[in-house]
């Protein structure tokens, strides 16, 4: 299993991993269908770029019909009416906002938490430990090792940081 396959794995257990937190934190999450507080312009790497525009082409054929716009603003270009376009195609970082992130300081010495202001608002940080929790750090850093891999064969002239806006999806 190689390329945008090992890339489909990825996502179908970050998604695993989400639906779990989901079942046990639903009580205190306010996200639902109209709620896009966290959907913006987002940059993914390469094999994720590539992965959704081959399921937006499958799904939602008639949204990569549309112009690309001439400039874009903080909220994502694929949110229409409060909801997004390309749900089943949206990248892992929209598959993981709003649920309670756990992540590594930047001098590396310390587990930080992070979610949504609109969600947890009746607990407090004791309620929060590693099993209940989505470890982005562990998570993100396949992700890099994953496109890393990718782009010597699919994309050899991007370097390993390079990201494509979403919206490039358009051209």
């Amino acid at each position: 299993m190689g390329g945008l396959d090992t890339y489909k794995a990825l996502r179908d257990e970050i998604d695993y991993s989400t639906i779990k937190l989901w079942d046990e934190h639903k009580a205190n999450m306010a996200c639902k269908k109209g709620c896009d507080k966290c959907c913006l312009n987002f940059d993914v790497f390469p094999v994720e770029f590539d992965y959704i525009r081959q399921k937006m082409e499958e799904l939602y054929p008639e949204v990569l019909k549309q112009d690309k716009p001439e400039k874009t603003g903080e909220k994502c270009f694929f949110l229409k009416d409060q909801q997004c376009t390309i749900y089943e195609a949206r990248p892992i970082i929209c598959r993981t906002h709003g649920y309670p992130l756990l992540y590594m300081n930047e001098a590396g010495d310390q587990w930080e938490l992070s979610h949504c202001e609109l969600n947890f608002t009746h607990v407090d940080e004791e309620y929060f430990h590693e099993d209940n929790c989505y470890p982005q750090d562990t998570f993100n850093s396949r992700l890099f090792m994953l496109n890393k891999e990718y782009i010597k064969t699919a994309h050899p002239g991007k370097g390993e940081f390079d990201l494509i806006p979403l919206v490039d999806l358009l051209t």
